[in-house]
């Protein structure tokens, strides 16, 4: 009973966009669904609700954090960026007032011990294009990705400089997903057994 009381639902996809959180995922059978609005709602077991959870409460701590520093600016901020038929949205979580970096968007993850490990000294390439798309979006230079372990707590911080050229191919391949007439066959992501192409309404 208490797994089905934490259990919830997943947002599922809204046709004629993308989302800035799981663009970086490299496959474009999962994009071209969701662009599509073939995502339904995605049912959420208890654990992992309160995995998610365990990001808000970061999320909160951190607020409190940077309001005692006084550096904070806005939390969650909505943005999106439009070129074209091609939308992206997103929501930053924090925008600070940096002492050496001017306004800079913070963006925040938990992790657990074996993924904060696997880091090796530079954040997950779907973070990056999160933030590259929040620094396009809002016209800034450096953003903040901060890891939090969920073991113990320990924090990595990588900065990510914003880069035009990267964000160039990133809207070039947006828009030869929507150009596609049909989803490619093969989904092409690292671990094709948990990309969510995989409960996508092809009917």
């Amino acid at each position: 009973e208490l797994e089905d009381a934490c259990a919830s639902w997943g947002f599922g996809s809204v046709e004629g966009h993308f989302n800035a959180s799981t663009f970086g995922n490299p496959c474009n059978r999962f994009h071209w669904a969701s662009f599509h609005g073939r995502l339904p709602k995605k049912k959420l077991t208890g654990k992992f609700s309160r995995l998610l959870q365990h990001g808000g409460t970061f999320e909160d701590r951190m607020e409190k954090y940077l309001m005692k520093m006084n550096i904070l600016k806005a939390r969650e901020v909505p943005v999106s960026f439009t070129d074209g038929n091609l939308k992206i949205t997103g929501r930053i979580d924090f925008l600070v007032s940096h002492i050496n970096l001017g306004l800079t968007i913070l963006e925040l993850k938990t992790i657990n011990s074996k993924g904060y490990r696997a880091l090796k000294g530079k954040p997950k390439e779907e973070h990056v294009f999160q933030v590259q798309m929040y620094l396009e979006s809002r016209n800034l230079n450096t953003g903040l990705i901060a890891y939090e372990n969920k073991d113990d707590q320990d924090i990595q911080t990588f900065r990510v400089k914003r880069d035009k050229d990267y964000w160039a191919e990133q809207v070039q391949r947006g828009h030869a997903i929507i150009a596609m007439d049909s989803p490619p066959e093969k989904c092409t992501s690292k671990y094709p057994r948990y990309c969510d192409c995989q409960r996508a309404n092809w009917d």
